[in-house]
């Protein structure tokens, strides 16, 4: 399994290292920019206004550098000749492994630099406080009174900003399944590549429609989205569970009623 592992990622490897290098970039480039626009209460949210654009188009970016490969393996027919060779579950399962975990590293690595550029390069902000007490009449800071975990993410940015790179990593990890599972049946490349972004963008229209923000998965990616009292830790297993349902069912539907073949294209 090692070895399958390891071929699969000499395959993708290109476009990863393109796709990640070039959203590290903007990332950067991001983070040290679009602050200067927003009053800010703490150091932190310089990463979180700079990292907007990512909470949108994180699922383009854990499909496109491997989402073609099954695609085209199924087209040319190369699949096929691994039959004689290699288990087809082994196969199949060491690519599954390597779309999921290389979803993962984009995701945490883009948004580790980003909170990394936002607390260690980017000039000590200043701190513009926004909310009036309504006891003292008296300005007073915002994030630990509106947001979950507020208290970490004043006092504790690294720590905070390492855990939710993390848990944004696995969601980018969740996507990319979905992604792969696509490609298994697909003939449509295009649809492969954009179908995870299609549905976050379905998931999140659906939710919103029943007022129902709080479960939605880009919530569970960025938490700050949604108020302190709306959210819940059931927020942030909802969108994922969700997920992992829309490709077991997929791939239900797949084998179990069309009765289609990985194998044939």
């Amino acid at each position: 399994m090692k070895r399958l592992i390891m071929n699969e990622w000499r395959k993708v490897s290109g476009a990863v290292y393109v796709t990640a290098a070039t959203a590290m970039i903007t990332a950067t480039i991001c983070t040290l920019i679009i602050y200067k626009n927003y009053a800010l209460e703490a150091q932190l949210e310089v990463y979180e206004v700079g990292f907007e654009i990512f909470n949108l188009i994180f699922p383009l970016l854990v499909v496109i550098p491997t989402g073609w490969l099954m695609y085209f393996e199924r087209k040319n027919g190369f699949i096929k000749y691994t039959l004689p060779r290699v288990n087809k579950k082994q196969y199949l399962l060491s690519k599954l492994l390597v779309s999921a975990g290389i979803g993962f590293l984009i995701v945490f690595c883009v948004s580790i630099i980003s909170v990394l550029v936002a607390l260690y390069i980017v000039p000590p902000i200043t701190v513009q406080l926004t909310m009036v007490n309504p006891e003292t009449g008296k300005l007073m800071g915002r994030i630990v009174q509106e947001r979950i975990f507020g208290e970490q993410f004043v006092e504790h940015p690294f720590m905070y900003g390492l855990v939710l790179s993390l848990w944004k990593g696995i969601i980018g990890g969740l996507v990319a399944m979905l992604g792969f599972v696509l490609s298994l049946y697909s003939k449509n490349l295009f649809v492969i590549l954009t179908g995870p972004f299609v549905y976050l963008l379905l998931e999140n229209y659906c939710w919103s429609v029943f007022g129902l923000e709080k479960y939605r998965l880009v919530t569970a990616f960025e938490p700050s989205l949604t108020i302190r009292e709306a959210i819940s830790w059931a927020s942030f297993v909802t969108g994922p569970i969700l997920l992992l349902l829309v490709i077991f069912g997929y791939l239900l539907y797949k084998r179990k009623m069309v009765n289609a073949s990985i194998y044939e294209l």
